[in-house]
């Protein structure tokens, strides 16, 4: 496994009218990221993996572990496994590295209110009983400030990412890179609505949704090729559409599966 870098879209997870799992959907999903020359694939939040049981996840996982491994490309796998059960997130963080992922991707609780000294103990309990990268989670409900963030990179040996979802990320950005945490690579969520401010700050990659890959890719190798004022162009022609998707939740789930149904 490689840095977890990059354009690491979350899949959608596509449903049938009964509630159950198009599974021969995902499979064309997987494979559509896949071609997409992405550099890693997450099943999160934008997957609405709180509708699924565990065996559910475990097959998700297993299809898209197979789909990249028949394609022979070197995409990370992450896995969002975090829940206010610190022994349901040991659980989930097992499966997922017993079915071949690469990282996992967690937010605190964020159905009690923990102090930072419980944050970092939950951190810690993961990191101390699975060995993978962990990329912790700053979302809107269960934030994580910057002093606290930097702490836990200094602190815990796989703290090593952060994804920030809580705006304006690229202030939060600045700010957390003045603090010269440990080795901590910035990753920017929110549907990428800010890819372009946050690659300029200092973040490393983006996790956005699964609908346009290809044009983030194209973004990201313009950027890594220090075309600014290119990339920036081409991409602000996307912009209106992540932001009109940004309107909800449930709303985007049902856009972005439109948008990927056309694709």
């Amino acid at each position: 496994m490689g840095q977890i870098i990059g354009v690491i879209p979350i899949l959608a997870t596509p449903f049938n009218k009964n509630g159950d799992i198009n599974f021969k959907d995902y499979e064309k999903e997987c494979e559509f990221l896949i071609n997409s020359d992405v550099n890693g694939i997450g099943l999160a939040l934008g997957s609405e993996i709180f509708k699924l049981d565990f065996e559910e996840k475990e097959k998700l996982i297993k299809i898209l572990y197979k789909s990249i491994h028949q394609s022979k490309k070197n995409i990370n796998i992450i896995v969002n496994t975090g829940t206010s059960s610190m022994n349901e997130t040991i659980r989930l963080s097992k499966q997922a590295k017993d079915l071949g992922a690469d990282g996992l991707m967690v937010m605190p609780p964020n159905l009690i209110t923990l102090n930072d000294s419980e944050i970092m103990q939950y951190y810690e309990t993961i990191s101390d009983n699975i060995p993978l990268p962990i990329v912790m989670q700053d979302i809107p409900g269960a934030s994580l400030s910057n002093n606290l963030i930097a702490n836990l990179a200094n602190n815990i040996e796989y703290c090593r990412y952060v994804k920030l979802e809580v705006p304006p990320t690229p202030l939060k950005i600045e700010g957390l890179l003045n603090l010269n945490p440990k080795d901590l690579i910035i990753l920017g969520g929110a549907s990428g609505n800010y890819y372009i401010e946050e690659s300029l700050r200092g973040a490393k990659g983006t996790m956005p949704g699964s609908y346009i890959p290809d044009v983030f890719v194209k973004t990201y190798k313009l950027l890594n090729n220090n075309k600014w004022e290119e990339a920036y162009e081409y991409f602000n022609n996307y912009v209106p559409m992540l932001r009109y998707l940004s309107q909800g939740l449930s709303f985007s789930y049902y856009l972005s599966k439109y948008i990927l149904c056309k694709r």
